[in-house]
């Protein structure tokens, strides 16, 4: 995303609150899209058709299809996403940018055909009997969304942020709109609303994409010479498989879930709340895109650069501890903006709930989670930043802690009972954050070694 971040921070040259205003905003737009504006578009459904009593039911099961085809798309790219970004990185980095369209091309035939390939599977192994209508629909938005992931890496990196944020917001505002308009035809009018935006949104992506890295299509030969990063694997499983796994356990816990469609199952207990929570790190994965991403790439650049160009120790001590200091003024942005919207969201957390229909039962849920997804946003943060060090031993150790934490607790809480919920989901990022820090702190001390003798860990 620092490609799109610089081009944002010319906007703050105007050094007025409303350059300010319109910076964050776009950041936070990009930043967000595309799978919590998905979430946000299909909980604006609900709530707008919500006056329809006989509309309840297939708004519910449309949102939980929704909900399973995000998990699940996100989870299968989650095994090329990492490989894949690495790839095209290394290809910008020996200037071969006309190669960019071919890989691009060629990975997304490939997630098509793996997608298609699941979508079918889980039609014969659980969809049988449901509606021919409805699995079509399902599994178009299933190889939609699986393709709009590896779009958005490519995406985030372009220039044209206005282009971007246009595509954002045409294709989730037709979901919306054309959400209201056919959600009179049930589920499959809901579905083919989604299914409708989602295509809108992977043309415009496309031609985005395109425009900026212009090319022949052709054998991505040029992919194919460059090492593969084959650790990133199972970090990018590992984290998607850590995000959704509390969501899964109370899911299919018969105490928290249910049958909602078929052999979907979902837990209105913690659906609600987590997913309004993490419509609430907005502001702060924008101050990811503006602070951490981009100012932390400016200095990381000046660090490596200065050690390709020879420069002498002083020059590179100088722009080590330049990268160290603008990765930890990052992470206090992001503590200091989140920290804020927690303090907001607890204080006014009741009437929140109240006002979107909630009950006050999902309170002190709803608190574990706004916490959660915050220090979520600050372990991605973390992640990151070994991402660009290319320490790949790093972050496998610090998802599986993420992951393995997230099932252990959240299975524990779900034995508490329900004043724990939620709770377990908070404490695995709070024990992975903890850990990736202080193994950032003696990494970044070590960095001069690592980087001259090639050490890893």
């Amino acid at each position: 995303m620092a490609g799109i971040g610089f081009e944002l921070r010319k906007i703050l040259r105007d050094d007025s609150y409303f350059s300010l205003l319109r910076a964050y905003g776009y950041a936070g737009l990009i930043a967000s899209a595309p799978w919590i504006m998905s979430i946000a578009g299909v909980l604006f459904v609900g709530i707008l058709s919500a006056h329809a009593a006989h509309q309840q039911l297939a708004v519910s099961a449309f949102q939980v299809s929704v909900t399973y085809l995000i998990a699940f798309s996100l989870m299968l790219t989650g095994l090329g996403q990492l490989l894949y970004t690495r790839v095209i990185a290394d290809l910008l980095f020996a200037g071969e940018r006309t190669a960019v369209v071919s890989t691009l091309m060629f990975m997304l035939l490939v997630t098509t055909l793996v997608s298609a390939v699941f979508a079918a599977v889980a039609e014969l192994l659980f969809f049988r009997h449901m509606g021919r209508g409805y699995t079509l629909l399902m599994e178009a938005g299933f190889i939609e969304l699986s393709n709009v992931w590896i779009l958005t890496i490519m995406a985030t990196s372009i220039k044209n942020y206005k282009g971007l944020s246009l595509s954002y917001l045409l294709a989730y505002g037709s979901i919306v709109m054309l959400g209201i308009y056919l959600t009179r035809y049930g589920i499959d009018g809901d579905l083919a609303a989604f299914d409708a935006g989602q295509a809108i949104l992977l043309i415009m992506l496309a031609a985005l994409v395109i425009a900026q890295y212009p090319g022949e299509v052709n054998w991505p030969a040029a992919a194919f010479s460059v090492r593969p990063a084959w650790m990133l694997v199972p970090v990018g499983l590992f984290f998607n498989m850590g995000v959704w796994a509390d969501k899964l356990l109370f899911w299919w816990d018969p105490q928290t879930g249910g049958r909602v469609l078929g052999p979907l199952r979902a837990s209105p207990l913690y659906d609600g709340p987590i997913f309004l929570s993490y419509l609430l790190i907005i502001p702060g994965l924008a101050v990811f895109l503006m602070r951490l991403e981009t100012d932390f790439v400016e200095a990381y650049d000046r660090f490596y650069r200065a050690i390709r160009e020879g420069g002498v120790y002083a020059e590179i001590a100088a722009a080590k501890n330049g990268m160290v200091q603008a990765a930890r003024r990052g992470f206090l942005e992001i503590a200091k903006v989140q920290g804020t919207v927690v303090l907001v969201s607890v204080a006014f957390g009741r009437q929140l709930l109240w006002l979107l229909g909630y009950k006050m039962g999902y309170t002190h849920i709803f608190d574990f989670d706004v916490v959660g997804v915050s220090l979520q946003l600050l372990f991605m943060s973390i992640l990151n930043v070994y991402f660009y060090l290319d320490r790949q031993l790093r972050s496998l150790l610090l998802v599986s802690i993420f992951l393995a934490g997230n099932v252990i607790l959240t299975a524990v809480t779900l034995w508490i009972g329900p004043f724990a919920y939620g709770a377990g989901f908070m404490a695995s990022l709070l024990i992975a954050d903890a850990a990736g820090l202080a193994l950032l702190d003696r990494d970044f001390a070590d960095l001069e070694y690592v980087t001259f003798m090639g050490a890893r860990s």
